[in-house]
């Protein structure tokens, strides 16, 4: 039993304990580059009792936060971003782009309708970026959840138009 301790079991535990150090090694490495950027937090807000056709909120505010995210890497502005579901314990300073999710719906047959309310937060001065609303027109042969993502992406596309435009004039 001793000899199928040592030769099985302390390098399988000595394997485990590696995986689950090495992620946190790498993040500390990424942590210090990352420092030094300035934060945009986006706080995505809803209804807590939904009455629309689409119930389920909180995959709703993974979805905007992962494709909203992925849009603005692809913007190259030099900042990193965090998100944050509802505003109740957001600071009052910093960048903040507070995005409203109003309604998914169909307008007219066979489209699918994203709507948000977005403001944008500079230390205090509020820029508001009125109702987004994008609109696709969804594929028979693709998912439910693909097509969210498109029309999502399609309004992250739309608000990142909108801050280019703001920060140019800064």
């Amino acid at each position: 039993m001793p000899n199928l301790f040592r030769t099985s079991l302390l390098p399988a535990l000595a394997i485990l304990l590696l995986g689950f150090f090495s992620p946190v090694i790498a993040q500390d490495s990424d942590s210090s580059e990352d420092s030094e950027k300035e934060t945009m937090l986006l706080v995505v807000a809803d209804s807590l009792i939904s009455f629309r056709a689409y119930h389920n909120d909180l995959d709703m505010y993974i979805r905007i936060k992962r494709n909203f995210i992925k849009v603005f890497e692809k913007q190259d502005w030099g900042i990193n971003f965090e998100a944050e579901r509802w505003s109740a314990s957001t600071p009052k300073d910093g960048l903040q782009l507070r995005i409203f999710f109003k309604s998914l719906e169909t307008e007219i047959i066979n489209d699918l309708v994203f709507r948000a309310w977005v403001t944008l937060h500079e230390d205090g001065e509020k820029t508001d970026f009125k109702i987004i609303k994008a609109r696709t027109y969804p594929r028979p042969s693709r998912t439910p959840q693909d097509n969210m993502d498109e029309v999502i992406i399609k309004a992250a596309e739309e608000v990142a138009k909108k801050l280019n435009a703001h920060f140019s004039k800064t």
